[in-house]
């Protein structure tokens, strides 16, 4: 089977930095970077939205100092034949494909955080690189509990 894809599109829908917080009063190589994700399809288009968020907070506390969040939306041809749409969620025959598009979405993410920090006392926090391996068993996991 021939897959298609492409990203109709990429934004970043969310940026808040805590400029008041007492950032000398922190380690910088002592920050916590929260990720997560969510995946929603579209049977009618074809397609599969992904938001992927991040949340940086001192590790001595919940205290969110930044959060990034990024929207992206990819098309599939065929669709139905690579995402079985369920009641409550959806399963694919491709998860190779659904890693390439969170690996996208996180590197866009990454990128972006990069460019907001600029200039702030957190520039040059780069959120560490997340093994696919972890992303996918959790994406394994919750569509299976799905089923």
């Amino acid at each position: 089977m021939e897959i298609k894809y492409r990203i109709v599109t990429m934004d970043e829908v969310e940026f808040r930095y805590k400029p008041e917080f007492d950032y000398n009063s922190i380690n910088k190589d002592n920050i916590s970077y929260q990720f997560a994700h969510e995946m929603t399809p579209n049977n009618e288009k074809g397609e599969l939205a992904l938001k992927v968020f991040v949340e940086i907070t001192p590790e001595e506390s919940n205290e969110i100092l930044v959060k990034e969040v990024v929207y992206c939306v990819f098309q599939i041809d065929p669709f139905d034949q690579v995402v079985q749409v369920q009641e409550n969620g959806f399963k694919t025959t491709e998860p190779q494909l659904i890693n390439t598009f969170i690996s996208v979405a996180i590197g866009a993410l990454r990128g972006m955080l990069v460019k907001n920090l600029k200039s702030t006392p957190l520039a040059g926090c780069v959120m560490p690189l997340i093994p696919m391996s972890i992303i996918s068993q959790n994406v394994a996991q919750l569509n299976k509990s799905q089923e």
